[in-house]
């Protein structure tokens, strides 16, 4: 396989400023808890079809579409034609438009000095932490998703409220801070830290973080600061081979990243990038922030209602990188209509050599052999994937929840959001969506089970994925279509901005139904 060629630049006189003012208000003492996670952490893909399901099952045909309706405009995209070949990302000159700063959220000031061919990034960062959890705090937990790759992170300097911080100990992803004095409810403190990463390579298995020969993905790429849940403590579980573990606060965001390489490549990134100089500057408001760069990628965009939708993808699949444009598109209006707003004024599509599909926060990855073998139709991996990965714009966007031991939350309602996709943009694919994910497979399982309770992929994609969509299924045949849409939207409106539980999703669906509970026995175990 092809390197890219290692090339060095000296970092002497490049200095980091971040001007963050925050206070810090007197503490009281309480107790609290929280989770310690084990290392090798592989995250979860989206599961994808099989590449040669050829003979198609004869199941009757799923219910007549119902689907409230209004019509959808007929999408115009720039990929009806040839995409461009462009090598910077289009609209790199406007100013992102996010909403105004969230007291309320924590803020990630982040510097990246980011050497793209040596494969290394130089990181100062700060955290400035609003404690809106209602207890005080006595020990910090930090999310570090790159340490459980060996040699990749290395911390040269923590503080708190700038003085620095003796006591803290990284093992595995979670770096514990002990405070000096409690931090109590609503105090605020400021963390910082440098590092560096030297970039591991991506296997493109399981494996999302790193490079490859021609492309270089930051997923999880820095510190975080995981859910404080008042009475059980910080919300960090513990890995697993097949499984995301995170939750996510929204928080605010604002990057600066600047390329030692004389030839810096094109990158895709959670939102638009303003050029200062040599820095790219970000500005977000989200779950997360993931940034994907690459020399080859090829780039066109197009507008869904006013996001623009950008999709990058490597020149030999320009067929593909334009028909998953269209119809994200087409997805994101479906989606805004039958779920809620857009959170965000952007989404970017990348191709990557990854195995699968993978979710971020105005972003979102597409497995390479999706494009190699895309046919020219809706019907395939590319399209249902891609699909399904737009649907996590908000449901794990929009509205989060704990991967680990509640996945449903978001796989179940995306995987759902893929029928809804097909109903409203190629009914006549509706069939064949059901019989190639999900009859297929003869599901079986609880909707519920968690992360760790499954002894294979395959079985836990059959309960959490696909049992799940049949339960969204039979409770819109049970409530109909207006109640059962109404539904989405109130748990939408109510959650966006949050994390959302088992418990909260049935209280909302308890306000628009009282005649669901044979279902949710049949398909539930914790319930």
């Amino acid at each position: 396989m092809h390197r890219l060629k290692n090339i060095t630049t000296p970092l002497g006189g490049f200095l980091l400023i971040l001007l963050l003012l925050s206070a810090c208000m007197p503490a009281v003492q309480t107790r609290e808890t929280y989770f310690i996670v084990t290392a090798d952490n592989l995250p979860t893909l989206t599961p994808f079809q099989p590449g040669e399901f050829t003979a198609e099952p004869t199941w009757p045909a799923p219910p007549t579409s119902t689907l409230a309706p209004t019509q959808i405009p007929s999408p115009t995209s720039t990929a009806t034609s040839p995409p461009p070949t462009a090598t910077t990302a289009p609209n790199q000159n406007e100013v992102p438009s996010i909403p105004e700063p969230n007291a309320d959220l924590p803020t990630y000031n982040i510097n990246a000095l980011w050497n793209y061919a040596g494969r290394t990034v130089t990181v100062a960062q700060e955290i400035t932490y609003p404690n809106r959890s209602g207890e005080a705090i006595t020990t910090l937990l930090l999310a570090v998703n790159p340490n459980l790759w060996r040699g990749t992170f290395s911390l040269t300097s923590l503080t708190l409220d700038n003085q620095p911080s003796g006591a803290h100990s990284l093992s595995g992803q979670t770096l514990t801070v002990p405070l000096p004095t409690p931090l109590p409810p609503g105090g605020i403190l400021r963390i910082g830290l440098q590092y560096s990463l030297a970039l591991p390579y991506s296997s493109g298995t399981f494996q999302n973080f790193g490079y490859t020969a021609r492309q270089t993905n930051l997923i999880d790429w820095y510190p975080f600061i995981p859910p404080y849940f008042p009475g059980q403590g910080w919300i960090l579980r513990e890995s697993w081979a097949y499984g995301e573990n995170f939750a996510y606060p929204q928080a605010n965001f604002y990057l600066g990243v600047t390329f030692t390489d004389a030839n810096p490549p094109t990158v895709a990134a959670s939102a638009p990038a303003v050029h200062e100089g040599d820095t790219l500057r970000y500005a977000f408001q989200g779950r997360t922030f993931t940034l994907s760069a690459s020399h080859d990628f090829q780039v066109a965009s197009a507008d869904a209602d006013g996001i623009t939708i950008t999709s990058y993808y490597f020149s030999e699949h320009a067929g593909g990188g334009a028909r998953i444009l269209l119809e994200t598109q087409k997805a994101v209006r479906t989606f805004q209509r039958v779920f809620g707003p857009y959170p965000h004024s952007s989404l970017a599509i990348v191709e990557t050599d990854l195995n699968d599909g993978l979710e971020s926060d105005g972003l979102y990855f597409l497995a390479s052999n999706f494009y190699a073998q895309y046919d020219g139709s809706a019907a395939n991996n590319l399209v249902m994937i891609g699909v399904h990965e737009t649907a996590h714009q908000w449901w794990f966007g929009g509205v989060s929840n704990d991967q680990a031991l509640e996945p449903w939350l978001d796989e179940a309602l995306c995987t759902y959001a893929e029928r809804i996709y097909y109903e409203d943009n190629h009914p006549g694919l509706l069939n064949w969506w059901y019989n190639a994910r999900i009859r297929y497979y003869n599901p079986s399982g609880y909707v519920d089970t968690r992360l760790y309770n499954t002894g294979s992929f395959r079985a836990y994609v059959n309960a959490v994925y696909l049992r799940g969509a049949l339960f969204l299924d039979a409770l819109r045949s049970r409530m109909g279509d207006p109640a059962f849409f109404a539904f989405l939207q109130d748990y939408y409106a109510r959650h966006k901005g949050r994390i959302a539980t088992a418990d909260t999703f049935f209280t909302v669906l308890a306000d628009h139904t009282t005649n669901a509970d044979d279902l949710i026995r049949s398909y539930f175990y914790y319930r």
